[in-house]
C-alpha cells in the first residue's frame, strides 16, 4: 500500500520541483514542522517590536490541519520528505509576504480558508487502514496543497512583487478559488466514507472542472493579451529576423567568426561578462552588421539559462522603426512574450491609460523600468541605430546605457545590452567608453569568400565557365569589396543578370567592375536603362520617386493604384494601368519586396545613390506626389456618393495615404526656384480645386503660426491664401490630436468622405459575398479593412480584422477612463474624463482600501494632450541634387505627333487651368442644378458631402432622460447632436435639476451597499 500511494505522491513531488529552483528543493527538503512554527514565532516577534502585529491566531487551525495531515502521510508513505515540501513553502511564503502588510493579511486570510476546508485527519487513522483506498484522497489533497504553492510561489518570487500587489493580486487570488473547493470537497469524501466508485467519480469530475478552470483563466489571459498588445502596437521585428536569418542559412557558417572574438565572449558569456555588460559593433555601410545582430539574437534563445532575449531593428524614414517610443513598445511586447508574469501589471496600466495605442514618453519609460526591474536576465540587442534621426539616436543610447550602468553592485550583468550601427562621428559620442568591436576586412573575410564560391559555382552553370575561370571571378569579386557584403551580393546579382558571355567579359572589365557601393548601383541602372524600353524606364524612375520620398513604407497594392490613377478622367484605372511586372523585374537589386507587401529599397545608401546621381529630385518628387494627393481627392470619386462598384474598382486604393500626407508633400516640395515654376503653377491650381470642393467654412479662428507663414509664402498672392493656411493649420492639428476636435476646428470635409466611403467598403463586405469578390477587396486594399476614423492614429491606416475589434478600440478614443472592475458596466463603455471615472468608482464600489488605487487626473490628460499638440512635424529640408536634365514629355513617333492642349478655359468665367481635371473640378462650382436634398429640411445642395455635413446638424442622438427603478424616469427629455453639448446642459442649473432623481437613486444604492457591507463578512475568495 505504502509502495503504490508513495508512487502517486512521488509524481506530485516530481512536477512541483521542476517549477522550484535548486536552492528553494534544498531548503525545503530539509524544513520540519518546528522550524515552520518557530518561524512563525520569530514572524510575530519581529512584527511585534515594528508594532504593525498581525492576528497571526488566524494561522491556528490551518497548522492544526496540517500538522494533522503531515503525520497521516508519513505514516503511510513512510516518508518524511513529501511533507517537508509542504513546510518549506509555507515558512518561505510567509517570510517573503511578511516584508508587505497589504500581502501579509491577504496570505493569512487565504491560508485560514484553506485551513477551513482540510480535515482534521488524525480521527480517521483507522478509517485509512480499514478502507485503503481511501488514502487516494490523501494523495489528491497533495496535488491540490503543492498546486496552490506553486502558483503562490510564482508570484511573491517575482522580483517586483510589491509594486504589482495592488495592480494584480485581486486577480491573481482568484486561481485560488478552484483549488480550495476541492479540498473542501476532499474533507466531504473522508467525513462520507466514500467508496472507491464515488472517489473514481470525483476524481473524474475534479479532471473536468479542472481543464474548465484553466481554459476560463487561459480565455481570460487571452483576452487580457489581446488588449495589451493591442495597445502596445508593437513593431513585427520577427519578419526582419527571419529575413536575415534565410540570408545566413543560404550559407552556413556566415558571421561565426563574431562568438570567438574575445571581446564579444567577454560580454556574452552567461557566467561572467564585462563590466557594465555593454557593448558596441561598428563598421562601414554594408558590412553585414544586421545579419551579425540576427546570428546573436539567435545565440542568445540558445543559451541554457534562458534569458529573455529582446531585439529591435531601426530602419530609417519608417515611424515604425526609426524611434525611441516604437523601440521601447516592441521590447515591452517581447518582454511579455517571454515573462506571462508582467500581464496583470501591464493590463491595468493599459486600463488606466487615456491613449488607444501608448504613445506618452514618461510612461513608456515608466513600464520598461518596472519590467526590466521585475526580469532576471535579459540580453538587448539594437541594431541600425544610425538609421534614426540624431535625436532619436541620442535619447536610445543614453536611456539604455543608464539603465545599464545603472545596476545594483549585487547583479552587475543581470542586463546585457549590443548596440550596432556605423563608426560615424554621432555614434564614437554616443558610445565612448564602451567595449567594441570594429568589423574589419579581415573578420569578414573568410563569409565574403564563401559567399563568392557559391555565387561562382551558379555563375559556372548559368555560362559553362571552366574551373579556373570560376575560381579567378570568386577571388577577383572577394578581394575587390573590402569586406562589404551588400557589394558583394549587388556585383553577383549584376553579374548573375547578363544575358551573354559578351556581356559577362564586358562587365568584369577593371574599367567597368564596380570597386565601392555607388559603382555597383551605377552598375544596375545601366543595366535597367539599357534592358528597359522607356516607357519601363519611366516606371522605374516613377518607382524610386515614391520610395525615395514617400512619408511612411508604402504596399504594393497602393503602388499599383498610383501607377493607375487617370487625371485626365479623373479615375482610377487598375485593371488597364496598372503593372503587370514584378517590382523587381522593373527595379532589379534595388528593390526588395516584404513578406507583408511593402516595397522598400534594398537598403539606406540606395536611397542616397538615387538622389546624389540625379535620379530623384526630392523637391519635384514631393511636389509631384502632393499635386498627385490632392488631384486624386478630387475626384468625383469623394464628391460624389461612394458606391460598391467604386469600392469594388479599387477607386479609394490610395485614400489613406492621399488624405494624410498630401500637406507633407506640400511642405517639402514647397519651392521659389525658377526651374520649378511649371510645378508649382500646376500645384496652384490644384489646390484651388481642393480648397473650393473640401472646405467646410469653419468659424474657429485659427492661430497662424510664423513658420507657417513662412513655409506658405510662395502662395500669399493666391486669393485662396486665408483658406489654405487655416486649412494647413486644422490638417496639422488633426495629424496630431488625440482628443476630439470641434466641428468649427475642421477645416476640409476629408474625415466625412472616408467615413462615408468606408462604410460602404465595410458594407460590401458585411453582405453576403463570393470569396472570389472578397479576395478582389483585399488585393485592393489589404487585410486589414475596418480601420479607425482619427486621423491622428496608427489604426487609421493599419486597421484591424474585424469590426468588433475597430469598434472596442474606438470606444477607448470617445470614452478612455474605465472601471477597473471587469464585470462593471464603466469597465465596458468608459467615461468622458478620469473625474467622471473617479467618482462611479467611489460611489459604484466603495472599498476600504479605494483611496489607495491610482487613476491618471484631469490634469494629467491635459498636460498629456498640450505635450502631443505643441509638437510640430519637422519639414524635412530639400537635399540639393545634381543637375539633371529636365523632365520632358514622352517622344512620339512623327505620324502620331499632335499638339498637346495647355490650357483650359471655363465657359463660365475667366479662370484658365493648365489641366482638365481642376477644369472638371472647378465646374462643379457653377452648377446651377442642386440634386443632394436634405432628408429632414429639404434644402439643396451641389456636393453630396455638403449635404451629409448639412444632415449632421439635424442628427440628435444624446438625450437628457432614462429610466429609474422604480418605473419614472430622470431628466426634461430634450435631445442634442453632441455629447459636449448635452454635458454642458447637465452643468447648468436645469440640467443638475434634471439629474437630481438620478442621483438620489445612485445615493439610496451606496446606502444599502454599504449597509450590506457592514454586516457580512466578505469571502475573499469568491
Amino acid at each position: 500500500m505504502a509502495t503504490s500511494q508513495g508512487s502517486a505522491f512521488d509524481r506530485t513531488l516530481e512536477d512541483f520541483k521542476k517549477n522550484l529552483k535548486k536552492k528553494d528543493q534544498n531548503n525545503f527538503k530539509m524544513t520540519t514542522f518546528s522550524d515552520l512554527k518557530q518561524s512563525i514565532a520569530e514572524l510575530q516577534a519581529k512584527q511585534h517590536s515594528q508594532r504593525r502585529l498581525q492576528n497571526l491566531n488566524r494561522l491556528k487551525p490551518f497548522l492544526e490541519a496540517i500538522e494533522q495531515y503531515g503525520k497521516v502521510v508519513e505514516v503511510f508513505c513512510n516518508s518524511s520528505e513529501f511533507v517537508a515540501f509542504v513546510w518549506g513553502p509555507i515558512k518561505l511564503l510567509l517570510q517573503v509576504a511578511s516584508a508587505y502588510a497589504e500581502a501579509f493579511t491577504e496570505l493569512l486570510d487565504t491560508y485560514e480558508n484553506i485551513g477551513e476546508s482540510l480535515p482534521l485527519l488524525l480521527q480517521y487513522q483507522d478509517l485509512f487502514h480499514s478502507k485503503p483506498h481511501m488514502v487516494q484522497v490523501l494523495s489528491l489533497m497533495y496535488e491540490d496543497i503543492l498546486k496552490f504553492h506553486r502558483i503562490a510561489l510564482a508570484y511573491f518570487q517575482q522580483p517586483l512583487w510589491k509594486q504589482m500587489f495592488d495592480a494584480t493580486w485581486k486577480t491573481y487570488k482568484s486561481r485560488f478559488s478552484g483549488i480550495i473547493s476541492n479540498m473542501s470537497r476532499h474533507r466531504s469524501l473522508i467525513e462520507n466514507q466514500a467508496t472507491l466508485s464515488q472517489i473514481e467519480d470525483f476524481r473524474e469530475s475534479r479532471l473536468i472542472e479542472n481543464d474548465r478552470f484553466e481554459a476560463e483563466i487561459k480565455n481570460e489571459e487571452l483576452r487580457r493579451s489581446h488588449s495589451v498588445y493591442n495597445w502596445l502596437r508593437a513593431t513585427s521585428i520577427d519578419t526582419d529576423q527571419y529575413h536575415l536569418s534565410k540570408i545566413r542559412a543560404d550559407y552556413p557558417g556566415t558571421g561565426r567568426w563574431l562568438l570567438v572574438n574575445p571581446t564579444f565572449k567577454k560580454w556574452f558569456d552567461p557566467q561572467y561578462a564585462t563590466i557594465p555588460p555593454l557593448l558596441w559593433l561598428n563598421g562601414i555601410p554594408g558590412a553585414g552588421k544586421s545579419v551579425l545582430a540576427s546570428l546573436v539574437v539567435e545565440e542568445t534563445q540558445k543559451l541554457a539559462s534562458k534569458p529573455v532575449t529582446l531585439f529591435f531593428y531601426c530602419k530609417h524614414n519608417k515611424p515604425s522603426q526609426d524611434n525611441f517610443i516604437a523601440l521601447a513598445r516592441t521590447l515591452l511586447a517581447q518582454l511579455l512574450q517571454q515573462d506571462k508574469g508582467l500581464l496583470l501589471y501591464l493590463y491595468q496600466k493599459c486600463c488606466d491609460s487615456v491613449e488607444p495605442v501608448l504613445t506618452s514618453p514618461s510612461l513608456v519609460e515608466e513600464l520598461l523600468v518596472h519590467a526590466f526591474a521585475n526580469c532576471k536576465a535579459a540580453y538587448i540587442i539594437v541594431d541600425g541605430l544610425d538609421e534614426c534621426s540624431r535625436a532619436e539616436r541620442k535619447i536610445i543610447a543614453q536611456w539604455f546605457r543608464k539603465l545599464v550602468e545603472d545596476l545594483p553592485s549585487s547583479e552587475p550583468d543581470r542586463l546585457r545590452c549590443l548596440f550596432v550601427s556605423q563608426d560615424d562621428s554621432a555614434a564614437r559620442k554616443d558610445f565612448s567608453g564602451l567595449a567594441s568591436i570594429k568589423i574589419t576586412t579581415d573578420d569578414n573575410k573568410g563569409d565574403i569568400e564563401e559567399y563568392c564560391r557559391v555565387e561562382a559555382n551558379n555563375l559556372k552553370d548559368l555560362f559553362k565557365l571552366s574551373d579556373e575561370r570560376e575560381r579567378t571571378i570568386a577571388s577577383n569579386v572577394a578581394s575587390s569589396v573590402k569586406g562589404m557584403f551588400l557589394l558583394a551580393k549587388l556585383i553577383w546579382i549584376n553579374l548573375s543578370g547578363q544575358t551573354s558571355m559578351v556581356g559577362l567579359d564586358q562587365e568584369l572589365e577593371p574599367n567597368v567592375f564596380p570597386k565601392e557601393i555607388n559603382a555597383a548601383y551605377r552598375r544596375i541602372m545601366v543595366r535597367i536603362n539599357q534592358q528597359a524600353s522607356r516607357s519601363r524606364m519611366e516606371d522605374a524612375l516613377m518607382l524610386f520617386g515614391l520610395l525615395v520620398c514617400a512619408k511612411r513604407p508604402l504596399k504594393w497594392h497602393e503602388i499599383q493604384g498610383v501607377k493607375s490613377i487617370n487625371l485626365d478622367d479623373q479615375s482610377v484605372e487598375l485593371e488597364r494601368r496598372k503593372f503587370v511586372v514584378a517590382p523587381k523585374d522593373l527595379c532589379e537589386s534595388l528593390v526588395e519586396l516584404r513578406s507583408d507587401g511593402t516595397l522598400e529599397l534594398v537598403h539606406l545608401t540606395a536611397k542616397f545613390f538615387l538622389v546624389d546621381e540625379g535620379h530623384v529630385d526630392l523637391v519635384a518628387e514631393d511636389m509631384k506626389l502632393a499635386t498627385l494627393c490632392i488631384d486624386y481627392l478630387n475626384f468625383p470619386a469623394f464628391l460624389d456618393p461612394p458606391s460598391e462598384t467604386r469600392v469594388l474598382d479599387g477607386d479609394y486604393v490610395f485614400m489613406d495615404y492621399a488624405v494624410l500626407y498630401w500637406i507633407r508633400h506640400l511642405e517639402a516640395g514647397i519651392s521659389n526656384e525658377a526651374s520649378y515654376e511649371r510645378q508649382m503653377k500646376q500645384l496652384m491650381e490644384s489646390l484651388e480645386a481642393f480648397i473650393d470642393q473640401h472646405w467646410t467654412s469653419p468659424s474657429t479662428n485659427f492661430a497662424i503660426s510664423k513658420r507657417t507663414s513662412e513655409k506658405l509664402q510662395a502662395f500669399k498672392s493666391l486669393p485662396f491664401y486665408d483658406e489654405l493656411e487655416r486649412a494647413v493649420v486644422s490638417s496639422r492639428k488633426q495629424l496630431r490630436f488625440f482628443g476630439n476636435m470641434k466641428k468649427e476646428e475642421i477645416a476640409l470635409d476629408l474625415v466625412d468622405t472616408v467615413g462615408t466611403v468606408r462604410k460602404v467598403l465595410e458594407a460590401t463586405l458585411a453582405s453576403p459575398i463570393e470569396p472570389s469578390i472578397r479576395q478582389r477587396v483585399e488585393e485592393k486594399y489589404g487585410d486589414f479593412l475596418f480601420k479607425c476614423p482619427r486621423f491622428s492614429c496608427v489604426f487609421f491606416t493599419t486597421g484591424f480584422q474585424s469590426t468588433e475589434e475597430r469598434d472596442r478600440h474606438v470606444t477607448q478614443h470617445e470614452r478612455p477612463f474605465r472601471c477597473m472592475d471587469e464585470s462593471c458596466t464603466g469597465f465596458v463603455f468608459g467615461f468622458l474624463s478620469a473625474g467622471e471615472r473617479d467618482r462611479h468608482v467611489k460611489e459604484t464600489h466603495p472599498v476600504p482600501d479605494a483611496q489607495d488605487q491610482e487613476f491618471p487626473t484631469d490634469q494629467d490628460v491635459q498636460q498629456s494632450m498640450a505635450n502631443k499638440t505643441s509638437e510640430e512635424e519637422a519639414v524635412a529640408a530639400p537635399v540639393e541634387a545634381s543637375e539633371s536634365e529636365p523632365e520632358a514629355e514622352p517622344r512620339r513617333p512623327p505620324k502620331t505627333k499632335r499638339v498637346r492642349q495647355t490650357e483650359f478655359k471655363c465657359h463660365h468665367c475667366s479662370k484658365i487651368y493648365s489641366k482638365s481635371n481642376n477644369l472638371a473640378s472647378h465646374l462643379r462650382t457653377h452648377a446651377t442644378e442642386r440634386p443632394y436634398r436634405c432628408r429632414e429640411c429639404g434644402k439643396s445642395f451641389v456636393r453630396d458631402s455638403d449635404r451629409i455635413r448639412h444632415e449632421k446638424g439635424h442628427m440628435k442622438n444624446y438625450f437628457c432622460s432614462g429610466p429609474l427603478k422604480n418605473g419614472d424616469r430622470w431628466g426634461c427629455g430634450k435631445a442634442f447632436s453632441r455629447s459636449d453639448i448635452l454635458d454642458n446642459h447637465h452643468k447648468s442649473k436645469m440640467g443638475q435639476t434634471c439629474l437630481h432623481p438620478l442621483r438620489q437613486q445612485e445615493e439610496q444604492e451606496q446606502q444599502a451597499a454599504q449597509s450590506a457591507l457592514a454586516t457580512k463578512i466578505p469571502n475573499i475568495l469568491n
